[in-house]
């Protein structure tokens, strides 16, 4: 006993809602549009007993691909993953499907098509019927592409996101099916609801992808702030940002600030820059010069620099032909040049990247061929196999859209690391002139206060010759006192000239230490004996405290160090005692000799000072004891070319300075 059509109309409405019910609830519960597509296509030939169910994908260029698919035991060959050429499906077949959005059933054994459109989004449908334009018969190509894939029913309905032809929604049967209204009804809402998971499915897309832009800025910004030297981070953020692009090489160009050359930083594959006559770096070849060109300058007509230059396959570019044998050894392909700016009024550089040619593989459903005067349709289906090498790979908006990112935050690191350099090289150019200044001021005071000590000596000597020139000496013992206080005079003279000369040699490089054994206890003693009328007629006290045997030293530097710093004590030291001690350091393996007095001490805050050339404490000191201020200055040169250091010590002004040497231990 058949049931009543009313219950039987019941239960297809149940059956429409809860397969409304379940692809709805895939939708919500899944965030990838591939498990949505498998589940719809499975729903949909469950639903419509039909021997397939597939989801078909158009591809920019209008060729597609079926990217889910469900088959009902194994009735009908699987063409999952499969390719089908743009002429598979007209373009005036894709621009009906565009304007009237229009569904197309085709009746195989009947050669009947029908057409037809709805006027329902995803509201109710019963007050929105469809629409039936025709029904005609089918282009007999037609029949025959259907027959060979062995499809004898097909319903296919278009998918639409953003207003665009997305796909199709397509069920074959291996029989004559017929459809009815209710069941276009909701293929139709099935449809809607693809385009649904469709537009969440790139919402999800974008999110991640700008989840992985800001993790790469985040991870690059950081770095280009880091304490590290500049050099490494400009070449680590290169290796970075060409890694995330998946580039095979990278250039990151620095055009040249104040006197410094333009920087270069490499990383991956690079062209062959070894042509005669050809520039070092790619950056100064004409395609790169027009990247880096302000445009903004009088001589040009623009208003901003040039944008990111994309370059899909360098052997296609006119402007790169006289330039592309650099490549010719390399897998390079693509190339990306993007200008570095700052506030689009000055051209800090450029960042290239790289991209090798790749080999790829298109799975095609059956062999067909490009020529557009083939007029018969294909008789296999079976998957051919299109192999191309070396083809030039794309740029994604993403990508683009990373690099110009990063581009961003480089070149502000970029531009605050050349501010800072400004800065330092101006400070440098103050402190050089400070300098200059200073060295100027000294070598006029050293010209000043030598001349005097020159002349001094030497006008006592030109007196005393003079006198012995009369040739008349009554008294023979003044005649030697006049003899003996022109050599003193003499001796003086010489002393300054040499210290003068010292200086020169040590500031051109010229002089030289020959390191020796030396023996400090008889070293020391011929210093007492040197200082003996000294001490006797200041009636000051010399002590000697030496502990060390021997020191390896350049015996004649060292005594002229020694000397000079024993001499300045005497000359500084009214009353009390000059006193030498050596000793070795327990800590460490060195030998320390100290020269101290009771004089007049020094301002602690002029010891640095008092040890640089032309130098003296203040006017007061060089008018009363005299002086060139070079014998520290030659001190603390000959003891760090003998590899020791020099130190002065003082209470302060009255009370004293201590001189302190010390010197390598060689003996050990």
């Amino acid at each position: 006993m058949g049931r009543p059509k009313q219950y039987q109309e019941a239960t297809k409405v149940t059956t429409y809602g809860g397969l409304l019910h379940r692809i709805t609830n895939k939708i919500r519960q899944s965030l990838e549009l591939q498990d949505i597509l498998s589940a719809t296509v499975a729903e949909m030939r469950s639903f419509l007993q039909t021997d397939r169910v597939k989801i078909y994908r158009f591809h920019p260029d209008a060729s597609g691909q079926v990217i889910a698919e469900s088959i009902a035991q194994k009735r009908l060959p699987s063409l999952k993953g499969l390719n089908f050429p743009a002429t598979d499906i007209p373009p005036l077949a894709r621009e009906m499907l565009i304007k009237t959005r229009q569904r197309s059933i085709v009746d195989v054994a009947s050669e009947q098509i029908t057409l037809s459109r709805s006027d329902f989004t995803a509201e109710p449908t019963s007050s929105k019927p469809i629409i039936e334009i025709v029904k005609r018969s089918v282009d007999p190509c037609h029949i025959e592409y259907l027959k060979a894939m062995g499809v004898l029913s097909s319903l296919v309905v278009p998918i639409f996101y953003q207003q665009r032809l997305w796909g199709l929604l397509v069920s074959h049967h291996s029989q004559p099916r017929a459809f009815s209204e209710q069941d276009l009804e909701l293929v139709q809402l099935v449809a809607e609801q693809v385009s649904i998971a469709i537009a969440q499915s790139s919402l999800l897309t974008q999110a991640r992808e700008q989840v992985r832009q800001e993790t790469m800025i985040n991870q690059i910004t950081p770095l280009l702030h880091s304490p590290r030297p500049i050099k490494e981070i400009l070449q680590l953020v290169l290796e970075r940002i060409v890694r995330s692009v998946r580039g095979s090489g990278g250039r990151l160009y620095l055009r040249a600030i104040n006197t410094e050359a333009p920087a270069l930083y490499t990383c991956g594959v690079q062209p062959a820059l070894v042509e005669p006559q050809q520039p070092a770096w790619l950056e100064q070849q004409s395609f790169w010069q027009q990247q880096l060109m302000l445009k903004d300058s009088p001589s040009s007509q623009y208003t901003n620099l040039r944008k990111l230059q994309v370059v899909t396959d360098l052997y296609q570019e006119t402007e790169l032909a006289d330039f592309s044998w650099a490549f010719q050894a390399t897998s390079i392909r693509g190339i990306v040049v993007l200008p570095l700016q700052h506030n689009s009024q000055e051209s800090l550089g450029c960042l290239t990247i790289f991209r090798n040619a790749v080999n790829t593989e298109t799975l095609w459903a059956g062999y067909w061929d490009s020529d557009e005067r083939q007029q018969r349709p294909r008789k296999s289906f079976e998957v051919w196999r299109e192999y191309k090498k070396n083809q030039a790979p794309p740029w994604t908006d993403e990508d683009i859209e990373l690099v110009e990112s990063i581009g961003i935050h480089l070149a502000m690191a970029v531009m605050q690391y050349q501010l800072h350099e400004l800065e330092m090289h101006n400070q440098e150019l103050k402190l050089a002139r400070k300098v200059a200044e200073e060295s100027s001021r000294l070598k006029s005071n050293f010209l000043a206060s030598t001349s005097h000590e020159l002349l001094t000596p030497l006008a006592s000597t030109l007196n005393y010759l003079q006198i012995l020139s009369t040739g008349s000496y009554p008294n023979q013992e003044e005649l030697n006192n006049y003899i003996q206080l022109a050599d003193k005079s003499a001796q003086s003279l010489v002393a300054i000239i040499n210290d003068v000369l010292d200086i020169t040699k040590i500031e051109e490089g010229k002089m030289r230490v020959e390191l020796e054994p030396v023996n400090l206890v008889s070293f020391l003693e011929e210093q007492r004996e040197l200082f003996s009328l000294v001490t006797q007629r200041r009636e000051l006290n010399f002590i000697i405290s030496c502990e060390v045997e021997q020191i390896y030293a350049d015996k004649a530097k060292l005594k002229q160090v020694i000397t000079n710093l024993l001499a300045n004590a005497f000359k500084f030291t009214e009353t009390g005692e000059v006193r030498i001690t050596v000793i070795k350091l327990v800590e460490q393996p060195m030998v320390q000799i100290k020269v101290s007095d009771t004089g007049i001490g020094i301002e602690m805050s002029q010891k640095e000072r008092l040890l640089e050339a032309f130098v003296q404490e203040d006017n007061s000191i060089k008018q009363r004891y005299g002086g060139a201020g070079l014998g520290l200055a030659i001190c603390k040169q000959f003891v760090e070319m003998m590899g020791g250091h020099i130190q002065l010590d003082s209470p302060g002004k009255g009370q004293g300075t201590t001189v302190t040497l010390t010197y390598p231990d060689c003996t050990k």
